[in-house]
C-alpha cells in the first residue's frame, strides 16, 4: 500500500500533492529532489509514494513518515527512503493531458520515464491476462493488495 500523490514540476521546483490537495513535499524530500532532477518543468505525474522494508511494502513506515516531526524527519528519510511508482501523466510541457486517451498518456509517461532512475519508477502494465493473473497471485506476498485494471480504449 502506498500514498497516492501527484508530483508537479515547475521552474521553481517540485510539489507533491495528495488527492485531497494537501502539500506533502516536506514529507518526501527525496522524491522531490529526484523529480526536480529527472522530470522536466511543466509536467504533472500521478502515482504512489511507497516505502519498502524487507522486500515488502511498509505502510506503517509510510504513515509514520506523515506524522514525523521536522527534527526527526531527516533521520527517518535516511533510514526508510521512499520510492515513487508512476502510473499516469496529467500534464506535459504545461499542457493538460487528462483529455487524451489513457493509452496515449501511458505512451507519454513511458517516454518521460525512459531516463528515470530510482527512487522514480514506472508502474508495470500488461495486456497479458495470464501475467496479470500471476501478479494477482504473487504480489500479495509483497504487501500489494490488488491490481488496477483499465481499458486502454479510453
Amino acid at each position: 500500500m502506498g500514498c497516492r500523490i501527484a508530483i508537479a514540476i515547475e521552474d521553481k521546483g517540485a510539489t507533491l500533492w495528495s488527492r485531497q490537495g494537501k502539500d506533502l513535499t516536506k514529507y518526501f524530500p527525496e522524491l522531490a529532489s529526484a523529480a526536480i532532477e529527472q522530470i522536466p518543468a511543466g509536467c504533472v505525474v500521478d502515482g504512489e509514494a511507497l516505502i519498502w522494508s524487507n522486500d515488502r511494502l511498509d505502510f506503517n513506515s509510510l504513515q509514520q513518515r506523515m506524522i514525523t516531526g521536522k527534527a526527526a524527519l531527516p533521520g527517518f528519510v535516511k533510514e526508510r527512503p521512499a520510492s515513487f511508482a508512476a502510473f499516469d501523466v496529467l500534464a506535459v510541457a504545461g499542457h493538460d493531458t487528462r483529455n487524451i486517451m489513457l493509452r496515449d498518456r501511458r505512451t507519454l509517461l513511458e517516454e518521460l520515464a525512459s531516463g528515470w532512475s530510482p527512487p522514480l519508477n514506472l508502474s508495470p502494465t500488461t495486456a497479458d491476462f495470464e501475467l496479470a493473473t500471476q501478479w494477482f497471485e504473487e504480489m500479495p506476498a509483497t504487501g500489494i493488495e490488488g491490481l488496477v485494471c483499465n481499458s486502454l480504449l479510453n
